[in-house]
């Protein structure tokens, strides 16, 4: 006779099935990203991108591993509180998260043509941000259980 059962439902996701995704996803997405910045650096393709909003005298930076880690593995947490949320309160929940990662990747394209770039530095920032993108919207949606 079994008391009770340990088994995850469909139901929810535990804070711990929660982490293990956004970490999968941050991990995947910052790892991926340093090899591009790496492949980016070898191929002396400059990441040079403003410090601030643009315009005249604006201060400019070189992109390098702080910026990317950080900038790769944030939105990992947020996409995940927004899965939690989204399949909450409807039974289509993961396929609109799909939806709205989809259109948040596309509107984090936008900065990247105001940016002082080469066509190949451009090309670069739009994989790190589709990569970045891709692996945590996959780990999300493959990791945590869709409410019922």
């Amino acid at each position: 006779m079994t008391v009770g059962s340990t088994s995850s439902t469909k139901a929810s996701a535990s804070f711990g099935e929660m982490a293990r995704a956004v970490a999968l996803g941050a991990g995947i997405a910052v790892v991926g990203n340093l090899a591009l910045l790496l492949i980016a650096n070898v191929l002396k393709v400059a990441l040079t991108v403003f410090a601030g909003p643009p315009g005249p005298g604006a201060q400019t930076m070189t992109i390098g591993p702080l910026p990317v880690i950080a900038f790769s593995a944030l939105p990992a947490p947020v996409g995940a509180l927004m899965y939690w949320l989204l399949t909450r309160v409807s039974p289509k929940g993961q396929q609109i998260f799909i939806v709205v990662a989809g259109v948040v990747f596309l509107l984090s394209l936008l900065p990247i043509f105001a940016q002082p770039l080469t066509s190949a530095g451009m090309l670069v920032l739009v994989l790190m941000h589709l990569i970045a993108a891709a692996a945590i919207t996959w780990s999300l949606v493959s990791r945590m259980p869709q409410r019922a």
